[in-house]
């Protein structure tokens, strides 16, 4: 399939740049696949269309602040790296700018004016980067980096309302680079809807990365390729989802990235625990394991999300709803609203 025809056109005021008032407010967007019928309702009321035959998966990844402003040593360029993976306290895999060259020895100053010097480049974008002080951990960069918001959401860095609510209220462990953003509309409100109607959840853990936010660049999506991301199931967590397949619930999954995770994870029958990493990329023609449904945003034109969608409902279902979406005036992206597809 060409890449283009995923690249739809959103309008500017419909791009969300801060998230509704409450996390719950949200509008909702009801795609049931039984009987094709779409519904507009809002997040606070997403129990409504749940029952006890449904379970759901949350990633409880945790944002770190991963915007640096940096100044390239040898030109005095100003720039900004985001920190991909801590692999430890000298050493971090990094993202670079695209329309600057960052090349093997290039030397980097951070905003306290420690020099980190890229060792070694993944790819074109992606760099291993050491320094001779431990300023990979989540004490420096809450002091010196800023939260990582995505390009299309352009109001000041570091506002109060971002470092509140670009973070699921259930987040646990560090490691993100972007946020689950599906997980965003999710307050106690929606938990307790939730255990009033016995519908039964679990967490995993997928440290989003630059496999789950880099657009597709090829011509053809069959050409893309995602990087790998960390995952952890603990024993704990796999068992319900296991019990969950033992009692064949409908495994409605929130967020793509929870979506792979457990795709990844599903092994002879269930789902295996412990951490692992995966690179899947689901696009149409791909044969879902567990999952019966999605909950998620409305996403970025030409990305791996959007295609990931397309997998679970079809293209041109997809477009339709996307066109509905902006003729009804849903707000898209991180902080937009959100969709559930049955």
């Amino acid at each position: 399939m060409k890449t283009e025809i995923f690249n739809f056109h959103i309008p500017d005021e419909l791009i969300a740049q801060y998230p509704a008032k409450n996390r719950s407010d949200s509008r909702l967007l009801v795609y049931n696949r039984s009987n094709n019928e779409i519904i507009d309702s809002f997040f606070i009321n997403i129990a409504d269309f749940l029952t006890d035959e449904h379970f759901l998966v949350l990633n409880n990844s945790k944002v770190i602040p991963a915007r640096l402003n940096i100044i390239k040593k040898n030109t005095g360029q100003k720039g900004e790296i985001l920190i991909l993976k801590i692999i430890d306290k000298y050493n971090a895999e990094i993202l670079t700018d695209r329309s600057k060259k960052y090349r093997e020895n290039t030397e980097i100053i951070l905003p306290d004016d420690t020099v980190i010097k890229i060792e070694k480049n993944l790819d074109e974008q992606i760099k291993h980067a050491v320094s001779n002080k431990p300023v990979f951990n989540i004490n420096y960069l809450k002091k010196y980096a800023h939260v990582p918001l995505p390009p299309y959401i352009r109001h000041a860095k570091d506002e109060v309302i971002d470092k509140q609510r670009y973070q699921t209220i259930y987040s646990k462990a560090y490691g993100s680079s972007a946020a689950p953003t599906a997980g965003l509309h999710f307050d106690d409100k929606i938990f307790k809807s939730l255990k009033d109607k016995e519908i039964d959840f679990c967490y995993i853990s997928l440290h989003v990365g630059l496999g789950t936010f880099q657009p597709i660049y090829s011509k053809n999506i069959e050409e893309h390729k995602i990087h790998e991301e960390i995952y952890n199931i603990d024993d704990e967590n796999a068992l319900k989802i296991n019990n969950a397949i033992k009692k064949k619930l409908k495994i409605i999954p929130v967020g793509t990235t929870s979506l792979r995770t457990i795709e990844t994870a599903f092994f002879k029958d269930q789902i295996k625990s412990g951490t692992g990493s995966t690179s899947l990329y689901i696009y149409p023609s791909y044969k879902f394991k567990i999952t019966s449904g999605l909950i998620t945003n409305f996403h970025t034109p030409k990305s791996s999300l959007l295609v990931l969608v397309s997998a679970l409902i079809g293209y041109e279902k997809l477009k339709e709803i996307y066109d509905y979406a902006i003729k009804k005036k849903y707000r898209f992206f991180s902080y937009g609203d959100a969709m559930l597809i049955l």
